[in-house]
């Protein structure tokens, strides 16, 4: 099978969320989903991925600017600035972090 590139979705909630990729994070961007009181905010990720890749485990988080980050925490990107002012930023911790 071909290579192709994928989208993946990680909710701004505080909570760490775990995903199966075939290759690292090449861009992150952040969004609104949703109409009214169930608008959430998102930041979108894309890596590559195929049936035939090996994937690997990563577990993700987002960070506002200035938010205190857990030990080990590896940056792979950061949004643009959103309409109401916010900046997002996307880390992958350990999935300890999750307890």
């Amino acid at each position: 099978m071909a290579r192709r590139m994928l989208r993946y979705q990680v909710v701004v909630n505080d909570r760490p969320q775990t995903f199966r990729l075939g290759g690292t994070p090449v861009h992150v961007e952040g969004a609104r989903v949703g109409v009214g009181p169930d608008t959430q905010h998102v930041v979108w990720f894309w890596a590559e991925g195929a049936p035939d890749f090996d994937e690997i485990e990563y577990t993700f988080q987002v960070f506002g600017t200035g938010h205190p980050l857990p030990e080990g925490a590896q940056w792979w990107g950061t949004t643009a600035r959103t309409p109401e002012g916010l900046v997002w930023h996307l880390y992958q911790v350990s999935r300890q972090e999750q307890a």
